[in-house]
């Protein structure tokens, strides 16, 4: 392989760290393994923070042990694309089964294939269904998970114009979520890993979670710059109440120094367990409520301290991020223009670079992670 020696261009800026260096958990899937047509890896990574979290709480129950070994679980990974999240889970819970869908055709087949470069085909199972399929939901009531993973799409709609398929999700951007949500109140899992947003109804989404008995035990965060999708939908954004995206001078500079970015906002995934033992699958929920001790005891729920978390973001930008006064456990990181090429650079092969101040030298700056 060629080694081409570079430096970053600037130094990171801001209290927050890049949010590469969290991409050890993705070494894995290096090639052979694929991808789909669409896939970026700061959703993925954060949705794999959150479902390890979820997996851990469930595996540490003390309701899930059977006779010596642990009894196995069930995880069902809606979106599920290449089926990354679900493999992570995999080789974290060796006693776990999975299954993936996925509405994208060509996702399946590129999954199962996946499984078999990594050794997990016996324990994972593809197929194409919409999460509004009604197949889906009875075959989650049949065989309820004890982990749901969603990673969805999550870009709000204008009235009058559709997104393609990997990002557009309604006009709030939260259809997605509000679903998985529904097939979690009727189908009872122990715990979810669910991605979400700023731009998409974020303080929506986990409040219907608080409602169905879900708490959020952890969430993560990325501050990231405008993109493909969620640039072509500026103006609208800034008509919609529930979207929270920062535009403060600082933070600009610290998310793109080249001018590129128009906003900031941050991508959100949350761990959340059943706040009490689940009801049996297809049981009414009346009454159920989440645990204290998971959400935010007797004082502000949790959806609420994020929401004045976001308009704080808004404000003050990644400063917001630095010590954020939340009743459940925050990680926050920054995903800047150049952290964006090193994160990619993960999954798609390392590059060589000179660190600054240095001499020209072969050097990865990926050996560490």
């Amino acid at each position: 392989m060629s080694r081409v020696p570079f430096a970053r261009p600037v130094p990171p800026r801001g209290p927050l760290p890049l949010f590469s260096v969290e991409g050890h958990r993705l070494t894995r899937f290096r090639p052979p393994f694929r991808f789909t047509s669409f896939f970026a890896p700061e959703d993925t990574l954060l949705c794999v923070l959150a479902a390890e979290t979820a997996l851990l709480r469930v595996t540490a129950d003390p309701t899930n042990e059977g006779e010596g070994d642990a009894r196995a679980l069930r995880i069902v990974e809606l979106t599920a694309g290449s089926g990354l999240v679900g493999f992570r889970l995999l080789d974290a819970a060796r006693n776990a089964t999975l299954v993936g869908v996925d509405v994208d055709e060509d996702a399946p087949p590129v999954a199962a294939a996946n499984a078999e470069v990594l050794g997990l085909a016996s324990r994972a199972r593809f197929a194409q269904a919409s999460v509004w399929s009604p197949e889906l939901e009875r075959e989650l009531a049949a065989a309820p998970a004890d982990v749901l993973v969603c990673n969805p799409p999550y870009i709000p709609e204008p009235p009058g114009e559709s997104l393609p398929l990997e990002a557009g999700a309604g006009p709030d951007g939260a259809a997605h979520l509000r679903r998985a949500l529904e097939l979690a109140e009727r189908t009872g899992p122990a715990a979810l890993a669910l991605s979400f947003c700023s731009l998409a109804d974020p303080v929506g989404v986990v409040r219907e979670a608080e409602r169905i008995g879900y708490a959020l035990e952890a969430l993560y965060a990325v501050v990231i710059p405008d993109g493909e999708y969620s640039g072509t939908v500026y103006e609208y954004l800034r008509e919609l109440p529930t979207a929270y995206f920062c535009e403060a001078p600082e933070t600009m500079a610290a998310i793109a120094p080249d001018g590129s970015a128009r906003f900031a906002y941050l991508l959100l995934a949350g761990a959340f367990r059943a706040g009490a033992r689940p009801p049996a699958p297809g049981a009414k929920r009346e009454g159920w409520v989440p645990d204290p001790v998971l959400g935010a005891g007797a004082g502000e729920s949790v959806s609420s301290a994020l929401e004045r978390l976001l308009e704080d973001f808004v404000e003050r930008g990644l400063v917001a991020l630095d010590v954020p006064e939340m009743p459940c456990p925050v990680s926050s990181w920054l995903l800047d223009r150049w952290d964006e090429v090193a994160l990619r650079a993960i999954v798609h092969g390392p590059l060589y670079a000179t660190p600054p101040g240095a001499s020209v030298i072969e050097h990865s700056p990926f050996s560490s992670v």
